[in-house]
């Protein structure tokens, strides 16, 4: 019951004297009034109550709509405001999204998310799924990495929910970066503009875009378009390295300048485009400057390279040479092993 109200003081339960009689007509000519007022009082406030909690359904409802849920089929396209997936609402893939979804699966498992063997789980259902949604299209190695979002009933429990996989950028934390178009019809190529520091997590590269003046591994010094000098068949990796040594050299030297790369005690370094990715589509490679630890891992940079950057808090000039023998050309670019790309931490969070 919204709202309850006794009307036991209302009436008298005595009869008047003769000589309260008149004072007593008085008072029920009133009555009718004041009844009328508190009937009139009572319909107004439940229609008040009644308008709110209509407007609260109605609320209600947009959220539970606008979070993903089964209805989102492979090639559709999701955003979400930051840091809230569970607001996740689909959009035209032509405009600016977060994650394309490639399957949508039902997992009737009652585990947490965290769970070490059930993440394996996991991300092996959403990397099959990704792989049947592009095929021989997704470049394993470029920009895109395998996602997953959890729909309804909820982040604790899993029973009778569904797995949703998908591609999206990598990410620190949030899936921080949007993207235009279906991951099929692009480029999936790792390059990013020149000047772009790239983060840093336990001594590995995030692939995630930073302002230089926070801590980050790598640096942007340009990208090379492969398209322009090799045809549709792959270009092994010496025949890649044949190009990218001189052009990514003189693009770090055009980006530096008047700085010299050896002054910085950087080194410059490149990944060479794999067979998978070049079938994929991918054409392009950037060019990175950092500098490599013995074990393999980065060292952290504060600061641009142009205006003078800290290696592990040290100014470079007060730097131990580079982890390995610089070539005879202070330019010429290290070549990279591809590194496995870790699921996203965004991609770990339910979303619902």
């Amino acid at each position: 019951m919204l709202l309850t109200k006794r009307w036991s003081d209302e009436a008298p339960t005595e009869l008047p004297t003769a000589g309260e009689s008149w004072e007593y007509d008085d008072q029920r000519l009133a009555y009718p009034s004041l009844r009328l007022m508190q009937l009139l009082f009572v319909v107004v406030t439940v229609a008040a109550v009644a308008a709110s909690v209509g407007v609260v359904l109605h609320i209600s409802d947009q959220s539970a709509a606008s979070a993903p849920t089964v209805d989102a089929q492979r090639g559709d396209c999701l955003t979400w405001p930051p840091g809230a997936p569970e607001r996740a609402m689909q959009v035209d893939c032509a405009d600016e999204h977060l994650f394309e979804v490639a399957d949508s699966v039902a997992m009737d498992i009652n585990t947490d998310p965290g769970n070490p063997a059930a993440d394996g789980r996991f991300q092996q259902t959403c990397a099959q799924a990704v792989a049947r949604y592009l095929g021989p299209r997704y470049d394993p190695g470029g920009r895109f990495v395998v996602g997953m979002m959890w729909t309804p009933p909820g982040r604790n429990r899993l029973l009778d929910g569904r797995l949703m996989c998908g591609l999206q950028l990598p990410s620190d934390g949030m899936a921080s970066a949007t993207f235009r178009g279906r991951v099929v019809d692009q480029d999936q190529s790792r390059v990013w503009p020149p000047g772009t520091c790239l983060g840093i997590r336990n001594g590995q590269t995030t692939e995630v875009a930073v302002q230089c003046a926070l801590p980050h591994a790598l640096e942007i010094t340009g990208a090379i378009d492969l398209s322009t000098v090799f045809d549709h068949a792959a270009p092994s990796i010496t025949a890649q390295d044949a190009v990218v040594r001189d052009a990514c050299g003189a693009a770090t030297s055009a980006y530096l300048s008047p700085v010299a790369l050896e002054t910085t005690s950087l080194t410059l370094r490149y990944q060479p485009i794999e067979a998978t990715g070049w079938d994929a589509g991918s054409r392009r490679i950037a060019c990175r400057i950092g500098s490599a630890n013995p074990d393999g891992s980065w060292a952290t940079l504060l600061g641009n390279a142009k205006t003078g950057v800290l290696i592990d808090g040290q100014p470079a000039a007060t730097q131990p040479g580079p982890a390995e023998p610089p070539p005879a050309d202070a330019t010429a670019p290290v070549i990279e092993s591809p590194s496995a790309q870790a699921l996203p931490e965004s991609a770990a969070e339910p979303a619902g």
